[in-house]
């Protein structure tokens, strides 16, 4: 059997092809010092950059006559106006099938054409497609993180790019991705220890033949080139390369930025039976974050400007991020029935954060009660000088798989095995944390002189060792009656250590994680489930203040969940309804009985929901893609009084999502766009005693496909936050402490991609 067919006529490499594949590949070498990887990746994708564009030039404007043809590419493929913006099918693992509608879970697919339609830049963009999914301290030039069905993901594994885990302290790139996969609930098959919340799976595009270039702009005054390339240089070797240079402008002062990406995807067809496939990508963004807001004299702040940055200081460096994820993956089939896969992947991400932090207030002007650990009434605050350069952390992952089918009787097996080995490291320095001056939100700050003290030692924090195997049957009884038994064996081997070298923690444990579900498909258009599954994630690090593990990183927590669900195809969209219930150990800073503050775990958060969601067409012209999710989330067990008996900070009872196109039938290619976001209030501390309220946010946009100079050019337009709703986005906690992110104002964006 042949595992895929490229039906393709060699051709000679396009001009930049050279430029673009060294680039990325020399770019993804970390033997270089950081500062020459820095100079070299940007000089290398603005050069690839500019080739692509001259050579976009030369198609538009060159005679005929003097332009040598590229032999003919014919491509076997069908693209179903009905399937631009939902995916039939996925390719998380642990399921045996890639059916969306067959999979006992919950799942969202966002896919490219989407993204583009939504000018989305960062995972932040791609989430307001799933009302089940929010932010939780996901701050401009930072690093996001999410919330998902109430759980924070983990940032260790909760990110997947092609089922490879990766590092999630990046903001992934996505214009070499071909969808985004959102699991919902507790996904040890897919991802080993992660949260109950999900995983977000990254799809990158494969080789097929395509050179465009894309310009995209904003009001803000930010704008990105980018470069998409790829083709066969035989019949059986493709390459997919793509470039990206972004000037960042959010709409708050002094934070602006620079990214610049690059990616090579390479498929090789060995033979009919095996293929390899390389994936590599490398990103580098600088740009200053943008702190939050704290409470107020135990409220929430009213009437703050959105542009105005925080404590800022002249002197304060940006945050840098360099990141490189890199996998490949050989694939055999034995027969029509069995084949296996070996694969090897990496994420690194190496951080400089650095920051002018507005936290807290312990200067004579303050007049605050209890620890002074937010904002005083008056909107006081300390200005800290933040530094904590190479800031490392690293995944690597190995795994071999098989995958087969047989009978036993009339029952049909569908049999996945998995061998994997994770291993995490983090380093960094014990950060420099000087107060150095202060600041009021209602007023431009003045500069101050920087510490000059010098940083703490660099030391290793935390070393995991995972070994893991997987296994899952997918039995088919009949037409109707089916289930996934499965599981994961996890054998963890963890380290944690203090500043000073010391061991605070060792953890040698060996549990097994059960995946269980019941299917019953009444009719072919329905499938209903039961599932049940245990999970294990990655342990909290305590926040600085904590003065009996400042920086320690706690045991691994366990997780639960049930989950009833119903999928309902009607035509060419999907119906979905899923009732969970989620369970996950709590960890969280007390007052121990020596009275210090410490991180401890202790309890639990209980979570129970439910989600509907419609997508797909709905008739030849209007797709839609929609959810609304309740949750109800609760802390049992914790000693804190005031934690307890009330919903969970940063979960809305209620959250909703809906997105439109309207394909017009007067004018060709043209489609409308209009899209909502609602989210009811919510708590802004863990005590509940301060709220933010709820709000609605409307998108409209176009985007018109036609034909420019003999190609076809695709021009995007969309108006963000279209009434200039001011609110406040997100009030997650972090490392500790509570903070407050405002959303962004109505924000114009424009863009063009042009296919030579």
């Amino acid at each position: 059997m042949s595992l895929y067919s490229f039906e393709a006529k060699k051709y000679g490499r396009s001009p930049t092809f050279s430029i673009l594949i060294l680039c990325t590949v020399w770019a993804g070498s970390y033997s270089m010092d950081r500062h020459s990887l820095n100079l070299h990746f940007i000089t290398c994708s603005k050069t690839a950059l500019a080739s692509s564009i001259a050579l976009m030039t030369s198609v538009v404007y060159a005679n005929e006559a003097e332009v040598s043809q590229l032999p003919t590419i014919t491509v076997n493929a069908t693209q179903n106006t009905n399937d631009l913006y939902s995916s039939k099918k996925v390719n998380l693992s642990g399921f045996q099938t890639g059916d969306i509608k067959k999979i006992p879970a919950s799942i969202t697919t966002i896919t490219s054409e989407r993204m583009a339609d939504q000018h989305a830049k960062t995972l932040t963009d791609v989430v307001k497609n799933d009302s089940s999914l929010g932010d939780g301290y996901a701050a401009i030039g930072y690093y996001p993180n999410f919330v998902a069905r109430g759980f924070s993901l983990d940032l260790g594994s909760s990110y997947l790019i092609n089922g490879h885990n990766i590092r999630g302290e990046q903001n992934v790139a996505l214009e070499n991705k071909e969808r985004v996969e959102i699991l919902k609930g507790i996904s040890a098959i897919q991802s080993g220890m992660s949260t109950p919340g999900g995983v977000v799976n990254y799809v990158t595009k494969r080789p097929v033949d395509v050179k465009s270039i894309t310009v995209d702009a904003n009001s803000e005054g930010g704008y990105t080139l980018a470069t998409d390339v790829g083709g066969f240089l035989t019949d059986n070797f493709g390459y997919r390369i793509n470039l990206a240079h972004e000037s960042i402008h959010p709409n708050v002062d002094h934070a602006n930025g620079k990214r610049e990406f690059g990616s090579v995807a390479l498929d090789w067809k060995i033979n009919d039976r095996s293929k390899l496939l390389f994936d590599i990508e490398a990103q580098h963004q600088s740009q200053r974050s943008v702190p939050g807001y704290q409470l107020i004299g135990g409220q929430v702040p009213t009437n703050v400007d959105e542009d105005r940055l925080l404590g800022y200081q002249s002197w304060s460096k940006p945050v840098v991020n360099n990141s490189v994820n890199s996998s490949l993956k050989y694939q055999y089939a034995f027969n029509d029935q069995w084949n296996g896969s070996l694969s090897a992947s990496q994420s690194r991400v190496v951080i400089d954060d650095n920051s002018a932090f507005p936290w807290g207030c312990y200067n004579d002007n303050c007049e605050v009660t209890g620890l002074g650990n937010t904002f005083d009434k008056h909107g006081n605050y300390d200005i800290y000088d933040f530094r904590s350069p190479d800031d490392t952390r690293i995944t690597n992952q190995f795994a071999a798989g098989l995958n087969g089918q047989f009978n036993t009787a009339n029952i049909q097996h569908q049999v996945a095995l998995e061998l994997q080995r994770t291993y995490k490291t983090l380093k960094h320095h014990t950060p420099l944390n000087v107060a150095v001056g202060t600041g009021n939100i209602y007023q431009d700050t003045i500069d101050y002189i920087p510490s000059s003290e010098s940083l703490g030692d660099r030391y290793k924090a935390l070393e995991s060792d995972q070994t893991a195997f997987t296994i899952s049957d997918r039995v088919q009884f009949n037409e109707q009656w089916s289930t996934l038994l499965g599981g994961k064996l996890i054998h963890l081997d963890e380290q944690a250590y203090n500043s000073d070298g010391q061991q605070s923690r060792d953890t040698d444990l060996n549990k097994f994680l059960p995946q269980l579900a019941l299917m019953y498909s009444p009719s072919v258009t329905t499938n209903l489930y039961a599932s049940y599954a245990k999970g294990l994630s990655d342990g909290g690090e305590a926040p600085w203040y904590a003065e009996a593990n400042a920086y320690q990183v706690l045991a691994p927590r366990n997780s639960e969940q049930f989950e009833l669900g119903v999928k309902q195809q009607v035509q060419n969209f999907l119906l979905t309804a899923a009732i969970f219930d989620l369970k996950q150990d709590n960890q969280y800073t007390t007052t121990n009985s020596e009275g210090k503050l410490e991180f401890v775990e202790q309890g639990e958060q209980h979570n129970q929901g439910i989600e509907l969601g419609l997508t797909g067409a709905l008739t030849d012209t209007v797709d839609v893609s929609s959810g609304i999710t309740y949750t109800k989330s609760r802390l049992v067990d914790v000693d804190t009084d005031s934690y307890r008996g009330h919903q969970t900070q940063n979960v809305p009872k209620l959250r909703a999502t809906a997105q439109l196109s309207y394909k017009v039938p007067l004018v060709e290619g043209l489609r409308l766009l209009s899209g909502m976001q609602y989210s009811s209030s919510k708590y802004a501390n863990k005590e509940a005693t301060a709220k933010v309220g709820g709000y609605s946010v409307f998108n409209i946009g176009a985007a018109y496909k036609t034909n420019f100079a003999g190609h076809d050019t695709t021009f995007r337009f969309n108006i963000d936050n279209l009434f200039n709703k001011k609110y406040w986005r997100d009030v997650g906690p972090f490392m500790g402490d509570d903070y407050l992110f405002l959303g962004n104002p109505r924000t114009a964006q424009f863009s063009t991609t042009f296919n030579f």
